[in-house]
Parts: structure tokens; C-alpha cells; sequence
């Protein structure tokens, strides 16, 4: 059975307040993230001399004042944060190249997808001198929402003010930076998913199947995306795994497989857990880590943050009719957390994303039923 999970991209805050600092000097304040970020990482800022004692006697004064409850500190606070965080986010997002075709836009600029069709009649061969008859092609321009990915961290004003600045610190702005990039990864997955899927106006590269995938059904879209160029199956490691036992030899008068490995790919297993290839089509993993804010039921692990059931199809060659926009970078407030209570610091990233429609056939998926 397929089981949907519910992604939760946000939270709520109560009385939000925006985060607005004027940065006056832009290279003192980046030499100052700089140092910060030697400082939360916990490596060896001591090559930044006076300025890094500056930047702590900074530190500490603002993390007293904030957590007196005065939100100029605050803001400030989180400005530094959001510098220190918003590279390392915007740099693990680069994986949205992988996925499909990414796009940097401004807060000004509205995503659009631009998409083509052939009409009227077909190009053919044409006696010389005689008028050739061929197909127009016309297109049409439509706007793609957004969706705002969020997280957060509860900063500790008092542990700042104290100088740890590797402790607490340190641990949740990493943790904001991967949750947000998963979260963004999850909701794109979700767009294409849901975009196959649902597709009844075009043709359509898609099926389901129980229990486990088949290898019919695997060596059937196989043969159907390769007429589009060469294939690329992407998926959890858990169904890829499944993929590689078909490698090997069928036993004489059986229908069983008997595994065989060459030597390279022996090694291949042991080094990658994956071998790279399966008839002709590449293999590669999508990672898709726990979410450790969700465990199950009956505690025996963790949600993951996509379907681990999906198989796609991809032929190398084409541009990938999938479509991500992030819109701007880091937007940064604080509030109290409607459900603890706390005082929290939100990390908002606009992200959008389509399957051009008309070329949903381009992506191939085998899903759970």
C-alpha cells in the first residue's frame, strides 16, 4: 500500500516580527559572518586576531541585550545567522540542477514557464518547385506558484552572551540549513510526482504496481524512454537495490536468476552498496534522509522526507521539462512558537516548481499503487 506523507514546510508564529537591518558597511559586515561562522563551526578563528576579539565582544553585548527582549539585538542576531546559513543552503540546493532545469530569480520577478506546440498538419517530402506543406508552432506563457519552505531555531541569548558559540548554536543552524534544503527537495519531488501522476490530458509515461516493482514492468519503460535517448533511473536506495539482483544470468530451464558479478562490480557493491547500471539505463540514488521530527508509530524508525517507492525515468539528452524556481534568498523573522511558547527565529525560502505541460511523457514513473 502507498502510504501518503504530509509535508509540513512550515510553522506558525504568534505577533511575527520582520527582521530589517540596514547594513551600512557591507564589507565589515561580511568579514564579520565570516568570522562568525569560524566562530559557530567551532574551527580556529584565531587567524582573524583583533577582529575576531571584536566580533565576540559583539557577540556577547548583543546576545545580553537580546535576551533583555530588545529586538534591534534580536534582529541583528538573526541577520548575522541568516549570512551564515543562507550560503551553505543556497549551495546544497544546486542539486535542483540534477532534478531538472533551476532557476535564481528577484523578489520582483514572477516564475514563468514558457511551452510550445506543433499544430495544423505534418511536415513531408515535396516535389522541387511545389509549394511544402509543414506545421505551425505556436506557445503560450503561464505563471508557477510558489510555496514558502520554512524552518527554524529557538537561539539561546543567554549561551551567546556566555561566549559558547560552538554549542547549541552551531548545531541548529546546521539543522535549519538541511532541513530547509530537504524540505525544498521533498516539495519538488512532490510537484513531479504529482504532475505524472495526475496528467489525463497528454500522453503519459507512467505505472503502478504492488508490492514490490516488477522486472517486466522496469524493462518495459526501459524500452519506452530509450527511444527518447539514453536512460537514467533514479530512486531510493532501498528500490535501486532491488534493480541490481536482476543483473546475472537466467538458470537453464528456470525462470530464476543465478547472480554473477564481474569484478568491478563486485567492487562496485562494496564501495556504493549500487551497481551503476542495468540494462544500458544509469542507476542513481536520490537521497532521502529521515525526518527526525516524525518517527513512526510504532518507534521502530523514522518518516523519510519522499515516497522510498517511486522509480523515474529520465533520457539523457533532453532538457528536462521540470522546471524549480527559488525566488530571492533568506527572509528572517521572530516570534513566539504557537505550540511551545519559545521564542523562535523563522527561515523562509520561496521556492516554486511545474512539469511543462504537454511534456510529462518526457519523465517516466513506476509508483506504488
Amino acid at each position: 500500500m502507498n502510504t501518503k506523507i504530509e509535508l509540513n514546510t512550515s510553522f506558525d508564529l504568534m505577533n511575527p516580527v520582520q527582521d530589517n537591518v540596514v547594513i551600512k558597511n557591507e564589507d565589515a559586515f561580511k568579514k564579520m559572518v565570516e568570522i562568525c561562522s569560524a566562530l559557530f563551526a567551532g574551527s580556529d578563528a584565531g587567524k582573524f586576531g583583533e577582529q575576531k576579539d571584536a566580533v565576540v565582544k559583539r557577540l556577547k553585548s548583543l546576545g545580553e541585550a537580546a535576551a533583555m527582549g530588545d529586538i534591534k539585538a534580536r534582529s541583528e542576531i538573526n541577520t548575522i545567522v541568516k549570512f551564515v546559513i543562507e550560503p551553505k543552503l543556497l549551495q546544497a540546493m544546486k542539486i535542483f540542477d540534477f532534478l531538472g532545469n533551476y532557476h535564481e530569480i528577484g523578489y520582483n520577478e514572477q516564475p514563468r514557464i514558457k511551452t510550445y506546440t506543433y499544430e495544423d498538419i505534418d511536415a513531408r517530402m515535396q516535389a522541387a518547385h511545389s509549394d511544402v506543406a509543414f506545421s505551425g508552432r505556436s506557445w503560450k506563457e503561464y505563471p508557477v506558484n510558489t510555496r514558502t519552505i520554512s524552518a527554524g531555531m529557538a537561539i539561546d541569548y543567554r549561551e551567546l552572551a556566555s561566549g559558547n558559540f560552538d554549542g547549541t548554536i552551531a548545531e541548529e543552524t546546521s539543522q535549519v540549513q538541511i532541513d530547509m534544503n530537504n524540505k525544498g527537495v521533498a516539495y519538488v519531488i512532490g510537484v513531479l510526482k504529482n504532475a505524472l501522476a495526475s496528467n489525463t490530458k497528454y500522453v503519459k509515461s507512467y505505472s503502478t504496481y504492488n508490492g514490490a516493482p516488477t522486472q517486466a514492468g522496469v524493462d518495459a519503460m526501459i524500452a519506452h524512454m530509450r527511444k527518447m535517448g539514453k536512460v537514467t533511473i533514479l530512486g531510493d536506495f532501498a528500490v535501486l537495490g532491488a534493480i541490481c539482483d536482476w543483473n546475472g544470468y537466467k538458470t537453464v530451464a528456470s525462470t530464476n536468476y543465478l547472480p554473477f558479478y564481474s569484478e568491478e562490480q563486485v567492487n562496485e557493491l562494496a564501495r556504493t552498496g549500487l551497481n551503476g547500471f542495468y540494462k544500458g539505463a544509469t542507476l542513481v540514488e536520490l537521497e532521502n534522509p529521515y525526518n527526525y521530527t516524525k518517527p513512526l508509530s510504532d518507534k521502530s524508525g523514522f518518516e523519510t522526507y519522499y515516497s522510498d517507492e517511486d522509480l523515474y525515468f529520465t533520457a539523457s539528452g533532453n532538457k528536462s521539462p521540470l522546471h524549480i524556481f527559488r525566488r530571492g534568498g533568506i527572509m528572517t523573522m521572530s516570534g513566539t512558537d504557537v505550540e511551545t511558547g519559545t521564542i523562535k527565529t523563522r527561515f523562509d525560502v520561496e521556492i516554486g516548481a511545474d512539469v511543462v505541460k504537454g511534456r510529462e511523457f518526457e519523465i517516466g514513473l513506476i509508483t506504488a499503487q
